[in-house]
C-alpha cells in the first residue's frame, strides 16, 4: 500500500511540465520527459570482451538512458513497438530496431555509470538498403533519434514495460 501511495505521489508532484511521462516498471518509478533533448554520451558497435555488443547511451539534463540496437529481418513502422523481436537474428536484417534497456553487468555498469531501470519494447526506426548497411548504422541511428527527434522518444517512452 505504501508503494502505491509513493508511486502516485512520485508521479503527480513530477508531471507538472506537459511533456512528462510518469514511468514505472517493478524496477523503477520515475519521470522521463519527451520533449526534452539530450546529447548521444556512447555508441558501442563492435565486439566487446568477444561479444557483439550494439550499445547506446543518450544524456539528457536529468537522466542517462541506455539501450539496444538490433538489425533484424521483420520490417515495421516508424515508432511502433513490437513486444516479440526475435534477437537471435540481431545481425541478420536490414531493419532497425531500438531498445531502452537496464544495464545489468558490472562491466556495463562502470561503463555507463548510471542504471536507468527502464526497458522498453522494441520500437522500429528505419530500414535500409542491406543487412551489412544496417549493421554499421543501426546503433547510431537509435542513439541520435533518442536524442534529437521527439516523435520517436515519446513512442520508445509509451511502450516501457
Amino acid at each position: 500500500m505504501r508503494k502505491t501511495i509513493l508511486i502516485g505521489l512520485v508521479c503527480i508532484t513530477t508531471t507538472s511540465y506537459a511533456s512528462t511521462m510518469c514511468v514505472r516498471n517493478n524496477t523503477y518509478v520515475g519521470t522521463l520527459r519527451n520533449n526534452v533533448n539530450g546529447v548521444v554520451s556512447d555508441v558501442t558497435n563492435g565486439v566487446v570482451n568477444g561479444n557483439q555488443k550494439k550499445q547506446w547511451a543518450v544524456t539528457y539534463d536529468y537522466k542517462t538512458i541506455t539501450g539496444y540496437a538490433a538489425c533484424n529481418g521483420y520490417t515495421g513502422n516508424f515508432g511502433v513497438p513490437l513486444t516479440n523481436l526475435d534477437t537471435g537474428a540481431r545481425n541478420a536484417g536490414q531493419y532497425c530496431w531500438c531498445q531502452m534497456w537496464p544495464i545489468r553487468d558490472k562491466e556495463d555498469l562502470t561503463h555507463y555509470n548510471r542504471e536507468t531501470g527502464i526497458t522498453s519494447y522494441w520500437v522500429f526506426l528505419n530500414d535500409y538498403s542491406t543487412s551489412s548497411s544496417c549493421g554499421e548504422s543501426c546503433t547510431s541511428a537509435c542513439a541520435n533519434a533518442m536524442a534529437t527527434n521527439e516523435r520517436y522518444r515519446t513512442a520508445v517512452f509509451e511502450s516501457v514495460w
